[in-house]
């Protein structure tokens, strides 16, 4: 139901990946997708599930429209018999390099592209919808972000770039102290500019990151003893862990084991559920 499609060469440094969720869901079926520091927008082909949350932007079909960074997991529940949703997910930084758009003005929103100016505009859904399969609706989409970046083409940031490269690099364990030192910039003019480039704040980022690689330990281990997972992953102890896991995800750790199947259907954005 939820596949994840890689970029061309050519945009790597920009896209993460280009999903579809396409299927026939279980009505009233919970999906939770998860913070990964990530934006994307979405491209309604079909019917859509939309989120729990109260005063939410309801999705409406043959839409499209902007998700911006998350600091915390979304619950979107399914009403529709059956469901079709192409999405292009951005990486951190990488969609700087098509707009100046301060993305901590968009943190936990999803807003309709007619309301913004960036990147796709409110027209680009028909040409999506012309497309009879996936693959080409990925073409569609890399040769207008090729034609769109030769014309509108500006460089990350170099300091938030190489502060967002080692905050991945040790997995969101190293402290924004530590960072200062490498990045050569005030605290107050790092922040500021961490967040107009990201929407979080380099603490929230390391959050989002330490957290993305919990799941992941939690998602390949065969073991029960979740206090080495949480060791492994950073956290002083296996309260904090759950805790956060918990707060992060709507889950508990242990619904994350491979040797488990989950009481609640987790979709995300990071991963198809396994």
């Amino acid at each position: 139901m939820y596949t994840e499609y890689q970029p061309s060469h050519l945009l790597v440094p920009y896209i993460d990946n280009y999903w579809e969720f396409k299927g026939n869901p279980d009505y009233g079926m919970r999906i939770h997708i998860l913070p990964d520091g990530c934006t994307d927008f979405i491209f309604t082909l079909g019917e859509v599930a939309n989120a729990v949350e109260e005063g939410s932007l309801i999705m409406q079909p043959y839409r499209s429209y902007f998700v911006g960074p998350m600091t915390k997991y979304s619950e979107l529940v399914t009403y529709t018999e059956s469901i079709h949703m192409f999405g292009v997910r951005f990486l951190p930084c990488g969609l700087s390099c098509f707009t100046n758009l301060p993305l901590h003005e968009f943190v936990n929103s999803r807003v309709s592209t007619n309301e913004m100016k960036a990147v796709f505009d409110d027209t680009f859904i028909e040409k999506l919808g012309e497309q009879k399969h996936v693959t080409d609706r990925i073409r569609v989409v890399e040769e207008y972000l090729l034609a769109y970046l030769a014309r509108h083409y500006q460089p990350a940031d170099s300091h938030v770039a190489m502060a967002v490269n080692m905050i991945n690099h040790s997995k969101g364990k190293r402290s924004v102290r530590s960072l200062m030192d490498d990045v050569c910039l005030c605290q107050r003019h790092f922040e500021r500019k961490f967040k107009h480039y990201t929407g979080f704040t380099p603490k929230e980022y390391s959050r989002i990151v330490k957290f993305k690689n919990a799941v992941e330990l939690l998602r390949t281990t065969t073991s029960a003893n979740l206090l080495t997972t949480a060791v492994d992953a950073g956290y002083y102890d296996l309260a904090h862990f759950s805790k956060e896991i918990k707060s992060m995800s709507g889950n508990t750790p242990a619904s994350f084991l491979s040797l488990t199947v989950p009481e609640e259907t987790t979709l995300t954005y990071i991963e198809p559920q396994r």
